[in-house]
């Protein structure tokens, strides 16, 4: 509750902070509007997954609300934007997601609030744009999520750049505890090809934990968020260094996108260096429609002929090789390669239909700690090797 107040008072302090680096307004302040131009959007995407493992107990089968979330933005006092979205998991919690100010000091914006950290093109990109249901594996393993921060970014053509200091999570999650220092950097670079779009990007951050939890741990579901961890550390870090690289490219029809992460977690009783890294690969192409690479990340497709205007909306497919290496840990978390193969039905460009199916080839590791009873077993049991075959489904609906 303490942090919340904390948290409100220091938003009004930027919010009147702001108002006064951008001058006097051209209309007398009594006479602007608090809130305008206010837009009110929201998501509701529900999942079903159907999953079973080779070696283990493990067999799932279920379904959840992945998200449900509504949100408010728009300007303050005709000179600042703002965001605020709270979000409803399937298990009735709400939590409040992105809520932020923003406003422009001189070329840069000063951005105050709850957003994500400026890492990971992936994770910058919207989930309801990203090309395969699930995120790649790092993204969840490193715990690239939203803190409470105040960040300097700026977007011009052909480059980019975020730059930010943050607290931890305004819901006190342990994950996000402590505090973070983050950047990225993109480029676009353009080779005078008609219509194709690139993208280059660079981003790392430093966390370290608190006194509450001052121990991180590393963990990764197969894939679908249904089913519990198939990989996981013990606690043995109270900080890391996380680096990032990205690209991704669009022409047409076509995108592909690909990553590399590292993060060198601070260990001073293990005998060497600790490192663990992950990736993804992932290529695709639509029917009746258009990707679009905007803003360094991917935004809301074209749809030709929508259902709405008495056509057939589009398709989308996608192929995605994923990978995540644990094993470098103190007691090895374990590692897999994942194999994605999607389809999405687009009815229109705020109705989305799909399904994933996929392969994880894991090494089961050492430990048990937070693993998923199926898998903690196995490895109980002296199984390292495990197969998880599986197929999700997803209805998605945004205004």
């Amino acid at each position: 509750m303490v942090f919340r107040v904390a948290f409100w008072t220091a938003g009004a302090v930027f919010l009147s902070a702001s108002l006064a680096l951008a001058g006097e307004p051209d209309f007398p302040p009594a006479a602007a509007p608090v809130l305008s131009d206010v837009n009110v959007f929201g998501r509701a995407v529900a999942d079903y997954a159907i999953a079973s493992g080779d070696s283990s107990d493990f067999d799932i089968s279920g379904g959840e609300l992945r998200t449900a979330r509504v949100g408010l933005s728009g300007k303050l006092y005709g000179l600042a934007q703002f965001k605020a979205e709270l979000s409803i998991d399937n298990d009735g919690d709400v939590a409040l997601t992105d809520a932020y100010v923003e406003t422009k000091i001189g070329g840069p914006k000063l951005r105050v609030g709850q957003f994500k950290t400026p890492n990971s093109f992936n994770e910058q990109t919207s989930s309801k744009f990203t090309l395969t249901h699930a995120r790649p594996a790092f993204t969840d393993t490193f715990s690239l999520d939203r803190r409470v921060g105040v960040a300097v970014l700026e977007s011009r053509d052909g480059f980019s750049y975020a730059l930010g200091i943050f607290a931890q999570n305004i819901e006190g999650e342990e994950t996000f505890g402590g505090y973070a220092v983050a950047g990225r950097f993109t480029l676009a670079p353009r080779f005078g090809i008609d219509d194709l779009q690139t993208h280059l990007g660079v981003s790392a951050r430093y966390r370290k934990g608190d006194s509450d939890q001052p121990f991180f741990r590393y963990r990764q579901r197969p894939v679908s968020h249904i089913p519990g961890r198939i990989l996981a550390t013990e606690r043995f870090t109270p900080s890391d260094v996380f680096i990032g690289f990205e690209a991704a490219t669009a022409k047409g029809r076509f995108w592909a996108a690909g990553e590399y992460a590292l993060t060198f977690p601070t260990c001073d009783a293990c005998p060497g260096d600790v490192t663990l890294s992950g990736g993804y690969i992932e290529a695709g192409f639509m029917v009746n429609g258009e990707p679009t690479l905007k803003g360094e990340r991917f935004d809301r497709p074209k749809i030709f002929n929508g259902v709405e205007e008495g056509g057939l909306g589009a398709l989308a497919f996608a192929l995605r090789v994923d990978t995540i290496d644990l094993e470098n840990a103190p007691a090895s978390g374990g590692a897999y390669n994942s194999y994605t193969i999607g389809g999405d039905w687009w009815p229109t460009a705020r109705i989305r239909l799909g399904v994933n199916g996929y392969i994880v080839e894991a090494d089961l590791g050492e430990t048990t700690a937070g693993l998923d009873a199926a898998f903690a077993g196995a490895v109980l049991a002296g199984l390292r090797d495990e197969t998880v075959r599986g197929v999700a489904f997803r209805a998605q609906l945004d205004f």
